[in-house]
């Protein structure tokens, strides 16, 4: 099996996990329409640059610009790994946004009731 299919298959469930929780968070108004958006297009710029990989490290070999024509197992995992700390960092950002929404709302909510019982005092 080429090792550019492997890439593409070790990486493929990460980048459609991506898709599918930025189409789930916006659904849930976990995210606002823009950074759907915004994220379904960076998982989809992931997902090409896969794609592409074989034909740009081709046309480097092509013009003298690296050593190898091919990637090399270790460049592999290299890539699913990053690629999975990019799934993770985006999983993270989006939870710390959620609960930072919340944190605010019931300081709010705090703030209204110990208003209203300052009211009834006096």
């Amino acid at each position: 099996m080429s090792r550019y299919i492997l890439l593409v298959l070790l990486n493929l469930p990460l980048i459609m996990a991506g898709l599918l929780g930025s189409l789930i968070d916006f659904k849930t108004n976990k995210i606002s329409h823009s950074k759907y958006w915004f994220l379904t297009f960076i998982w989809l710029v992931i997902l090409g640059g896969l794609l592409a990989t074989q034909p740009a490290l081709s046309f480097l070999y092509s013009k003298g610009l690296t050593a190898t024509n091919e990637l090399s197992l270790l460049d592999v995992v290299e890539l699913t790994g990053i690629i999975y700390l990019l799934f993770i960092a985006n999983r993270a950002r989006i939870k710390a946004d959620v609960l930072e929404r919340r944190l605010n709302d019931l300081h709010q909510e705090l703030s209204i009731r110990l208003a209203d019982i300052e009211k009834k005092r006096k």
